[in-house]
């Protein structure tokens, strides 16, 4: 159980990792504009944790939510911790941070539920 949401959190920053070298790699060459730049730093964290947590959903055996909660809160305590030590946490970041947490819970939701499903 302690093994598969470590694995999660190390698909949800691989993600993240490669997704980031990939837009910059992007906007160096101007493929993308600024606008579409901010919409996909906004936009790739939630979808991240979003499959990560549907994995981690996946793997475990019941209560998916809860397993959601525990990705989304080690993230989200992650994230604040990077916040405050930029001095960059407002009340923005607060709401942001609450999406990534609604986003896991989600993710592991419909993981758990598609692999009962999957398996009748």
């Amino acid at each position: 159980m302690f093994k598969n949401l470590i694995l999660s959190l190390v698909y949800f920053f691989l993600s993240i990792i490669i997704s980031t070298i990939f837009i910059t790699f992007f906007y160096y060459f101007n493929i993308f504009s600024m606008r579409i730049i901010t919409i996909l730093k906004m936009a790739i964290p939630i979808i991240s944790i979003f499959i990560s947590s549907y994995i981690l959903g996946r793997k475990s055996n019941k209560l998916g939510y809860l397993e959601g909660i525990k990705l989304g809160l080690i993230v989200n305590i992650f994230f604040i911790i990077i916040s405050i030590i930029t001095k960059s946490f407002n009340v923005r970041s607060l709401i942001y941070y609450l999406i990534l947490l609604l986003s896991s819970i989600l993710g592991a939701m419909i993981g758990i539920n598609l692999k009962t499903k999957n398996n009748i």
